[in-house]
């Protein structure tokens, strides 16, 4: 079954869209801009339902972000009527938007003609790079074929940069999407985070230094 991301913070069409929606798919919901950007990752939706105005972090933000990494249909909903607001969102990386109030059988047929779109891929549990090994389901993780047991933090990490590798990772946004809160006064936490799971693999790795620093920037795995 295909999985919705759903991120609205008005509750009340959270159910309705709930309610529509989840005979024929698999909801997750978000009432947050940076819970939504999470779940964006964590979740791996085949399509995301975006509402623009959303508190701590807004729809364009969260549009934005997950298009440096992803390709997910997304289905932005917005009271704006102006025009050049909707062709700015489409320029942005949006697949289509609907303005409120909308028709909801009109948003399914674009919610299908969007997933008939996308290539059909085969569901994996494991992620892989390099020497690094994971299962998404048994939580298992191997470096150099041996054994590595993180924390939940580290593991999160460790996942969102296996599913993006090479992609530079701004502090603030790896923070963000890991903790799935602001990030203020959260640089000590991180570093700390960070360097013990860089630690963590090079011991076990027989070429180590995946992780890299990007000075001014952020961090990848390479």
């Amino acid at each position: 079954m295909m999985k919705i991301l759903i991120v609205e913070d008005n509750r009340d069409i959270q159910a309705l869209l709930t309610e529509v929606l989840t005979p024929t798919y698999q909801i997750a919901s978000a009432f947050d801009g940076i819970t939504g950007l999470k779940l964006a990752t964590q979740e791996q939706p085949d399509l995301i339902i975006l509402d623009l105005m959303l508190p701590n972090l807004t729809g364009e933000s969260v549009l934005k972000t997950i298009r440096r990494s992803s390709t997910v249909p997304i289905i932005v909903l917005t009271a704006i009527q102006d025009k050049q607001k909707t062709v700015a969102l489409l320029q942005a990386g949006a697949n289509d938007y609907l303005t409120k109030p909308f028709d909801l059988d009109e948003l399914v047929a674009r919610i299908e003609v969007q997933l008939r779109a996308q290539p059909s891929q085969l569901p994996s549990n494991k992620l892989t790079f390099a020497e690094i090994t994971l299962d998404l389901i048994t939580h298992e993780i191997f470096v150099n074929n041996q054994p590595l047991t993180l924390p939940k933090k580290e593991f999160a990490m460790l996942v969102l940069l296996l599913r993006h590798p090479h992609q530079v990772f701004a502090k603030a946004q790896l923070y963000e999407t890991v903790w799935g809160e602001p990030y203020r006064d959260a640089e000590n936490t991180l570093n700390v985070h960070l360097s013990n799971l860089r630690v963590k693999i090079n011991e076990l790795a027989q070429q180590p230094q995946y992780i890299i620093s990007i000075w001014g920037i952020g961090v990848r795995l390479v």
